[in-house]
């Protein structure tokens, strides 16, 4: 019998970013939910460490959020520190007895470098039994017309390795990678047990079919990428991460798995250690419906009504303070869009400077009506093609109606000019401030 553990997408330095209170766990040192990760990460790593008859423990990517595709930054000192830790504890609990295989994700890598953070943030030649493999390994592999694996001969066991690589978005690199995969085919009863370990999806087209399939009858495919622990067919499973990062993945399972593989059969047992459930923090998504003939103040009422539940009389606590998304739904004129938008704007900012009353992390918002989506305060594109659609008509019906609340003397029309060209120079920015 062979064990394995599973694990992938750690996402070490994680810092939600949008809409969140400016306070920290540790203070200059790392910010709540980034320390949440980095605790639990931990706490994985000293379990696994002591799992009886454990053989294997492999990643299957992206162990730091950064670098990436759209940000250049190094992984944080926390995180790096985090993920020396979490080795030392493995290691040293093991008598660096038990390989830890990992291959890279789209996370945390330096693009068209030489180097992973691996390389130059942890003394390597301290883990004689870390293996990594990298997005170089795997061009090299494809350059020489070589297998990348990893064999174990004692344990009759050989890894297939697949660093994530967007092969598709490289036209020179798809039929080049489509004819070295086939290197990757096991050999037919070699007495081994086949493993690949990979990090893609087949929803956005970053595994390749092969890998995807039974093409390749391997014994057990191990995939990162996807947040979510699940089996996809008899014996491919993603890991998912060890928290939900955000609240598209808050309805998922995330974990672990704990895989017996039998030498002789190939049969597996697959124990799913579900790690979501030590979230100490509550995601909450509140539904809110908005009518066009409620008055601003009834619906401000209804929004304070769902904040009082998280009042208390400690305050903000790091360790457990929630985080929220409000839904509104209902008939949402433009005008009422930019209501609300002002109103939990303002509502958020109440909150956020009240931390020894409200124990709340984050507060974002999604607006729908019945044609179009608004989503985390404003969706740029949707409002600048009505801006572009419509003229200013109830932008300025917008400025007038605060004019007259605030008892104020100016000029509509040149305040509506005004207003409208900054908003279109705001809504280019708008995007990159979306959730990750």
């Amino acid at each position: 019998m062979v064990k394995i553990v599973q694990i992938s997408d750690s996402h070490l330095g994680y810092r939600t970013r949008r809409g969140v209170i400016n306070k920290w766990a540790i203070q200059n040192y790392s910010k709540p939910y980034e320390q949440e990760i980095y605790d639990l990460f931990l706490k994985v790593m000293t379990d696994i460490s002591l799992i009886k008859n454990l053989d294997f423990v492999v990643h299957c990517g992206d162990m730091f959020h950064h670098p990436s595709k759209y940000s250049s930054y190094p992984p944080p000192e926390p995180a790096r520190r985090a993920f020396k830790k979490g080795l030392d504890i493995f290691f040293n609990n093991t008598s660096n007895q038990i390989p830890f295989i990992y291959v890279e994700g789209n996370h945390g890598i330096f693009r068209g470098y030489e180097y992973t953070p691996f390389e130059s943030h942890i003394q390597v030649e301290r883990y004689s039994n870390l293996h990594y493999y990298k997005q170089r390994d795997l061009l090299t592999a494809i350059k020489n017309n070589e297998p990348l694996k990893l064999d174990f001969p004692a344990k009759n066991v050989r890894f297939y390795l697949f660093p994530y690589f967007e092969f598709q978005d490289y036209e020179v690199y798809e039929t080049a990678y489509d004819n070295w995969i086939e290197n990757q085919h096991p050999i037919e009863n070699d007495g081994n047990i086949n493993i690949a370990v990979a990090h893609g999806s087949a929803g956005d087209n970053t595994l390749h079919r092969k890998i995807n399939s039974n093409d390749f009858d391997y014994d057990y495919v191990a995939l990162g990428h996807e947040h979510g622990l699940k089996k996809l067919s008899k014996n491919h499973y993603y890991s998912g991460s060890l928290l939900p990062m955000n609240f598209k993945e808050i309805n998922e399972n995330q974990g672990y798995l704990i895989v017996d593989i039998n030498n002789d059969t190939k049969l597996l047992n697959v124990e799913r250690v579900f790690t979501n459930k030590l979230l100490q923090r509550s995601f909450k998504i509140l539904q809110i419906i908005a009518n066009p003939d409620q008055s601003p103040s009834d619906l401000e009422h209804l929004i304070n009504n769902e904040l009082k539940l998280f009042i208390s009389d400690e305050g903000f606590n790091p360790k457990i303070a929630a985080r929220l998304k409000f839904n509104f739904t209902g008939e949402v004129t433009i005008e009422r869009n930019w209501q609300i938008n002002e109103m939990m704007s303002r509502i958020r900012r109440d909150c956020f400077s009240q931390p020894d009353k409200f124990n709340i992390l984050q507060i974002i918002w999604k607006i729908v009506d019945m044609s179009e989506t608004f989503e985390d305060d404003i969706s740029a594109g949707i409002i600048q093609d009505y801006i572009l659609e419509h003229p200013d008509e109830e932008f300025k019906s917008f400025v007038s109606e605060k004019l007259t609340e605030d008892k104020s003397h100016f000029n509509v029309d040149k305040l509506s000019q005004l207003g409208m060209r900054a908003l279109k120079n705001a809504l280019k920015y708008m995007e990159k401030e979306k959730e990750v």
